[in-house]
C-alpha cells in the first residue's frame, strides 16, 4: 500500500523528509532541515530555504492548517520565480488554498511580480503587469501593513515589492523597516535586492548548508564586481545549478560565465541544460548558437540560429548575424548575403557592417565592401580587423594611398588594445581575487594579445608592399 493511501498518524512521520509531487509526495533532494516540532510550521518557514519551505508546506498539509499552508505555497510560487523555476504549480496551489481577500490580494502581488528573465525573457517583460505594479504599488503596500496573512510572509512580499519597484534611497528605507535578523527567510529577500545587501546572504548561507538558494544570487552580485573572481562566481552557480536543475536562469547564467572565459563546450552544456528546463530561454538559445559557431558545428549553428529566427521575438538580429557567419564559413555565400542584409535592417552596429564587407569582399563586389568597412570604422574606432579588412579591398582597387591610411589606422587600433589589454592584465594581477582566477583572466588577455600581435604582423606586411609599390610609382613618375 502507498503513503497515499495510508493513515495520517503514518504520513507524520515521514512528511518532514517528502515535498510536492503528482498525486503523491515526492523525497526532497539535497540535505533535508533538522528536525523541528511535528505540529509547528513555523521554524520551517522563518528559517526560509526552499527545501525548508516545501517540507512546510507538506506539513501544513498534514496537520490541516489551511492559512500556513497557503502562504508557504504563495511563498514557494515567489521564491521559484526569483530562482528562475516553473512557479505555476505552487501558485495553482496557493490558488486552490485561498479563501480571504487578503490571500486573493497578496497572489494579486505575486501575479505582478517579474521572473527571471533568463528563464523566460517573454514573460518578464509583461507590459499589463509592469503597468498593474506602477499602478497599485501604494495601495499595495498600505495593504500589507496589516491583514490575516502573517507579519512574516506579509513582510516578505513587500521586501519582494520593494525591490521590484523602488529605488534608493526610498527602496533602502523600507527594506530598514522591514528588517527581522531573526529571520532567514527575509534576511535572504532583503539580500537578493541589491549587492548592496550580499552580506545577508552571505551570513544566511554560511549558517545553514541546506540555503542553496543564495548560491545564485551569491554569484549574481559578485559578478557584478569590476573584477569577479569568476572561479567563485562559477563555484557557485554549479552549486545552485546542481541544486535547482529546473532552473534555466541558473544554468544561462553558468553558461555566460565559461562562454566569457572561451570554455565553449562548458557553455554548450549550459545552455543544453538551460533549454531542457526552459525552451522559452532565449538567452540560453542565443547562446547556445554563438557556443555551436566556435566549436565549428556550423550545421548546428545554423539550425539553432533557425529556430531563434523562426520564434521571431527575441534576438533576430543577432540570429541573423550568427547564421550569416557560419554560413560564409561553408560558402554558402549568397545566403549570407541575404542574412547579413537581414542583420543590418534589425541591428546597425560595427561588427554587422564588418561581417557584410567580408561577405561583398568574398563575392568580389570590392566597391561595396570598402562601403561596408567603411561604416564599420566610422561607427567603432575599435574596430582594428574592419581598418585591417578595408585597407586589403582598397589596395585590391588600387587605392594604395587610401589603403595605406587605413592600415595605418589598423596598426594603431592593434597598439591600443595590446597596451589596454596589458593594462588589465595588471589591473587583474593586482586584485584580490583568488589566484587561479587571476592566472586563468590574465590567460586569456595574453592570448588576445598574441592574436592581436599576429594581425599587427599582417598589416605590417601589407604596409611595406604598399610602401615599396608607392616608391616605385613615385620613381617612375620622376623619371629615376
Amino acid at each position: 500500500m502507498s503513503i497515499c493511501g495510508r493513515p495520517k498518524q503514518l504520513i507524520l512521520l515521514v512528511v518532514a523528509s517528502i515535498g510536492i509531487g503528482g498525486g503523491c509526495a515526492r523525497r526532497v533532494v539535497g540535505v533535508a532541515p533538522a528536525a523541528v516540532v511535528a505540529n509547528d510550521v513555523s521554524p520551517l518557514v522563518q528559517r526560509g530555504c526552499y527545501r525548508c519551505l516545501e517540507q512546510a508546506f507538506a506539513r501544513a498539509q498534514a496537520l490541516g492548517v489551511r492559512a500556513q499552508a497557503f502562504e508557504v505555497a504563495a511563498l514557494l510560487s515567489l521564491r521559484s520565480k526569483e530562482l528562475g523555476l516553473p512557479h505555476h504549480e505552487w501558485r495553482r496551489r496557493a490558488r486552490a488554498i485561498a479563501t480571504g481577500a487578503s490571500e486573493a490580494l497578496a497572489l494579486e502581488i505575486i501575479d505582478a511580480l517579474p521572473i527571471d528573465p533568463l528563464s523566460d525573457r517573454e514573460a518578464s517583460i509583461d507590459f499589463a503587469r509592469r503597468a498593474r505594479l506602477r499602478t497599485n504599488l501604494t495601495p499595495w503596500r498600505a495593504s500589507l501593513q496589516t491583514g490575516e496573512t502573517s507579519a512574516l510572509f506579509r513582510a516578505y512580499v513587500d521586501a519582494a515589492l520593494v525591490c521590484a519597484a523602488l529605488g534608493p534611497p526610498e527602496r533602502d528605507a523600507a527594506l530598514a523597516i522591514a528588517d527581522r535578523p531573526d529571520a532567514p527567510l527575509l534576511q535572504f529577500r532583503i539580500g537578493v535586492c541589491t549587492s548592496a545587501y550580499v552580506d545577508r546572504l552571505r551570513r544566511v548561507r554560511s549558517a545553514d548548508a541546506t540555503f542553496v538558494d543564495a548560491d545564485y544570487y551569491l554569484a549574481r552580485h559578485l559578478l557584478e564586481e569590476s573584477n569577479p573572481d569568476t572561479d567563485e562566481a562559477v563555484t557557485l552557480l554549479q552549486s545552485a545549478g546542481s541544486a535547482f536543475p529546473q532552473s534555466a536562469a541558473i544554468s544561462t547564467l553558468l553558461g555566460q560565465q565559461h562562454q566569457a572565459r572561451e570554455e565553449w563546450t562548458d557553455a554548450l552544456g549550459a545552455y543544453d541544460r538551460a533549454l531542457s528546463a526552459s525552451p522559452r530561454a532565449a538567452d540560453a538559445a542565443l547562446g547556445r548558437t554563438v557556443a555551436l559557431t566556435r566549436v565549428g558545428r556550423r550545421d548546428e549553428a545554423i539550425d539553432a540560429a533557425t529556430r531563434l529566427i523562426d520564434d521571431g521575438r527575441w534576438f533576430a538580429g543577432e540570429a541573423f548575424y550568427w547564421r550569416a557567419w557560419n554560413e560564409l564559413a561553408l560558402a554558402r555565400l549568397d545566403v549570407a548575403r541575404s542574412d547579413a542584409d537581414r542583420a543590418k535592417s534589425l541591428m546597425a552596429n560595427a561588427a554587422v557592417f564588418s561581417l557584410s564587407g567580408i561577405i561583398d569582399w568574398r563575392l568580389r563586389r570590392l566597391e561595396s565592401a570598402e562601403a561596408e568597412f567603411e561604416k564599420a570604422v566610422s561607427m567603432d574606432l575599435g574596430q582594428c580587423e574592419a581598418a585591417q579588412y578595408l585597407g586589403g579591398v582598397r589596395g585590391e582597387r588600387a587605392r594604395l594611398p587610401e589603403a595605406k591610411a587605413a592600415l595605418l589606422q589598423a596598426r594603431q587600433c592593434y597598439d591600443l588594445s595590446i597596451t589596454l589589454r596589458r593594462e588589465a592584465i595588471a589591473r587583474i594581477l593586482a586584485s584580490p581575487a583568488a589566484e587561479g582566477a587571476k592566472s586563468r583572466a590574465a590567460e586569456g588577455q595574453e592570448r588576445a594579445i598574441r592574436d592581436i600581435e599576429t594581425k599587427r604582423r599582417e598589416v605590417d606586411s601589407a604596409l611595406a608592399v604598399i610602401e615599396q609599390t608607392l616608391e616605385r610609382a613615385r620613381e617612375s613618375t620622376t623619371g629615376r
